[in-house]
């Protein structure tokens, strides 16, 4: 158009040509003007990390439609203009705002416009206005969903916003493992570095949840798939061995009864408890989340001393609540001691998983318990962990560094909890099979001069409601019969006199064995399992007379392991070592073969 205008100026009138050069001069400075803000706009843009914005959008939305080009570009450009981002000085920095985008995202997909849509029945005989009638209906709906989502992300990422992700569940965090997963990797791919760049920076609170304090031992099954084939033929190879426990009739039969119930109970997922000895003791604490299940939970890490006040007001609160529930108005009943395991809370805190904490620096990997950092560091898939306080470091000196806390988040009662409460759990006791002679009874793999604790540990263990008082204390009467009735079986066929091993109480879901008392007395669940076993033995004792045999030949014995020192390589805080232990065999001998 320019070229046409210049040569047709020359026979055009004067006024006109006249106005035509005023054009032109004009078109050509607002082009300059214009070339200008795009070359400032790229230089602006440069500076605001746009280049790893970019990379970090594709690899997040990786193989899906929103991955492609255009669709970074247009998100990065929403962030950049709707957030004033060009133009303004703060902290939060473009590929801060981005991050804070995509961890929302892994909760909150950005609506995705697909017809035909599922929630739309279309009838056979409609016409085709009809299914456009309803095609336009769904497409509004899209639209209205996509601007609230808009809405809520740009809310989220403004400075003045609230990042804060809200989750009904932890079961939404634990099964959102693979986003959360996958979205760190991203960020790791891009070498960012410093605290935040294996964590999330946006605070998450779940509304709805079971605090206890227990720690899940395994989270193998993530992965099932996997890992089932090194696991089956560890167990068909441990199963075969019953070199050590006699050869009495059935000795076969019970390795293999012994490594399936040691093998089932270890790959479902436990929960052991937690205690004061140096395995558990640490300036911060961890204990469980969960929602339904203990195999849904996620792991909550803190200051000790704040988790320690956290876990007495719920109690405080179950107590008084309890005591409420019992007044008819006349009589003021007494207050009863809390007896279940877990108790209704809603948390706030920042999310990592577990496998980041081995790159932390020594002094904050010691501020975490150690059997934790065992659990965590073993073969086991990674878990999340929600940091309600975190570790940082603090300059004192040139030369010196102390490591303090930094609140990030809190512990708090669920006030809409219901009445009937569910949260379900192992209930567990286990044995150790001890030999050798009175006064030297010895693990049955150490007499064979090897060390494999799992061919000498059976763990006895029935579902149970862990919320819920007379549900958690009936669970456990009914797993004490059963433990104890399980090995009077066992033994029957036994020759009077001629026992190739004992059954040494070594612990169970409320007792850790190691002779240090719990760090959480009052979330014990009423009678110990220990009380509850004597007593399952004795009446049995009394309801056939050839179990007293049980008592006589000493083949349940409850005082063998006490605590000093390596008096307690079965107790519960021994366990993550013990797993650990086990995979890595599982998977040396898999190399092996």
């Amino acid at each position: 158009m320019l070229i046409w205008l210049s040569a047709n100026s020359a026979s055009a009138a004067p006024a006109e040509t006249g106005l035509l050069q005023a054009v032109l001069e004009t078109w050509n400075s607002a082009a300059s003007i214009a070339g200008i803000a795009a070359f400032l706009l790229i230089l602006r843009l440069l500076t605001l990390d746009v280049r790893r914005c970019y990379r970090l959008f594709r690899a997040f939305h990786a193989r899906t439609l929103r991955g492609s080009r255009t669709q970074a570009w247009l998100a990065i450009g929403w962030i950049a203009l709707t957030d004033n981002t060009l133009f303004a000085r703060d902290s939060r920095t473009m590929l801060r705002r981005l991050r804070v985008q995509l961890e929302q995202e892994i909760f909150f997909e950005r609506p995705i416009f697909a017809w035909p849509d599922e929630d739309v029945a279309i009838p056979a005989s409609a016409t085709w206005w009809d299914r456009r009638r309803l095609r336009s209906a769904a497409l509004a709906r899209h639209r209205t969903t996509l601007r609230e989502w808009r809405a809520q992300i740009r809310s989220a990422r403004s400075p003045s916003g609230n990042w804060v992700i809200v989750v009904d569940h932890p079961a939404e965090v634990s099964g959102a493992m693979d986003r959360i997963s996958h979205y760190f990797a991203c960020v790791a791919e891009l070498g960012v570095e410093g605290e935040e760049a294996d964590r999330f920076l946006c605070p998450i609170e779940i509304l709805s949840g079971f605090v206890t304090p227990l720690h899940l031992l395994t989270g193998l099954l993530v992965k099932f798939n996997e890992k089932w084939p090194a696991i089956l033929e560890s167990f068909n190879r441990d199963a075969n061995d019953w070199r050590g426990v006699g050869n009495l009739p059935g000795t076969a039969d019970f390795r293999q009864i012994q490594m399936f119930i040691y093998n089932c109970w270890m790959l479902w997922g436990p929960s052991v408890p937690i205690c004061t000895c140096r395995n558990w003791h640490s300036q911060f604490s961890v204990i469980q989340y969960g929602y339904g299940d203990e195999n849904n939970s996620i792991e909550l890490a803190g200051d000790a001393k704040e988790i320690a006040a956290s876990l007495a007001d719920l109690v405080e609160h179950e107590v008084r609540d309890d005591k409420a529930g019992r007044n008819n108005g006349e009589n003021a009943p007494d207050s009863r001691p809390f007896s279940a395991m877990a108790i209704p809370a809603k948390v706030q805190g920042r999310l990592r998983l577990s496998g980041s904490i081995a790159r932390q620096s020594s002094t904050a990997i010691n501020a975490l318990p150690r059997a934790a950092r065992m659990s965590w560091g073993g073969e086991q898939d990674e878990r999340p962990v929600l940091f309600i306080s975190e570790i940082v470091r603090n300059n004192m000196l040139a030369e010196a560094t102390r490591i303090g806390t930094e609140q990030r988040g809190r512990i708090t009662l669920d006030d809409n909890a219901l009445p009937s409460r569910y949260y379900s759990a192992y209930l567990w006791a286990a044995f150790a099979l001890v030999g050798g002679k009175d006064g030297d009874l010895q693990p049955l793999s150490l007499l064979r001069g090897q060390h494999e604790p799992w061919k000498d540990f059976i763990p006895f263990f029935e579902h149970g409601n862990l919320a819920d008082a007379e549900t958690c204390a009936y669970g456990k009467r009914q797993l004490a019969a059963k433990a104890i009735a399980a090995i009077a079986r066992i033994v029957r066929d036994w020759p009077v006199g001629e026992a190739p091993f004992r059954f040494a109480f070594a612990c169970s879901i409320d007792e850790a064995g190691c002779g240090h008392d719990l760090a959480f007395p009052d979330w014990r669940g009423g009678q110990s399992m220990r009380h509850l076993l004597k007593e399952a033995l004795t009446d049995i004792c009394k309801v056939d007379p050839v179990n007293q045999r049980l008592v006589s030949e000493k083949l349940i014995l409850f005082d063998h392991f006490t605590g000093r020192a390596g008096q307690h390589a079965f107790s519960s805080c021994s366990m993550p070592a013990h797993i650990r232990a086990h995979y890595e065999r599982m998977n040396a001998d898999g190399a092996g073969d």
